[in-house]
C-alpha cells in the first residue's frame, strides 16, 4: 500500500517527498524519500517507532532511549530506523524526521541512543 500526502496550499511540503508505505496515526510507520548520506543522495527506507504509544512496552515510565539505527545499504536503499518519544507517528512527526534525517550532517551507521540530555550513548558498529 503506497499513500500519497499532498497539501492544498502553494506551499512546498517535505512528505511531497516521500512515499509512506503505511497510514500516519499509528504507532510505528515506514516511508522511503531521498536524502544526502554520505556526501551523496541515497533512498532511505524509513521506519519511524513512537515509543510512547498506548499499551506499549516504550510507555513513558519506561522508555527506552530515542535512537537512530542505519544499516546496510541494498539495492532499494539504505534502511534508517528512528525511534520517537511521541504517542503516534502522526504528519508533522514524519516531517520533523525528515528534516532531521536530511539536515543532520554527523549521521554514521550502526545504532545511536540517545537518552536524557546529556546521557546519550552509542553502540558502533560490530
Amino acid at each position: 500500500m503506497t499513500l500519497a500526502c499532498t497539501r492544498p496550499s502553494a506551499e512546498r511540503d517535505v512528505l511531497d517527498d516521500a512515499e509512506l508505505q503505511d497510514a500516519p496515526g499509528g504507532p510505528a510507520l515506514r516511508l522511503r524519500f531521498q536524502g544526502p548520506f554520505e556526501g551523496r543522495s541515497v533512498t532511505w527506507l524509513a521506519t519511524l517507532l513512537a515509543l510512547s504509544a498506548p499499551g506499549s512496552e516504550g510507555s513513558i515510565a519506561t522508555s527506552p532511549a530515542s535512537f537512530i539505527e542505519i544499516g546496510e545499504e541494498n539495492r532499494e536503499g539504505i534502511p534508517i530506523t528512528v525511534a520517537l518519544p511521541v504517542a503516534t507517528i502522526d504528519e508533522p512527526t514524519i516531517r520533523k524526521a525528515m528534516i532531521m534525517i536530511r539536515r543532520y550532517r554527523r549521521l554514521r551507521r550502526g545504532r545511536h541512543e540517545y537518552g536524557p540530555p546529556g546521557r546519550a550513548t552509542h553502540q558502533p558498529d560490530p
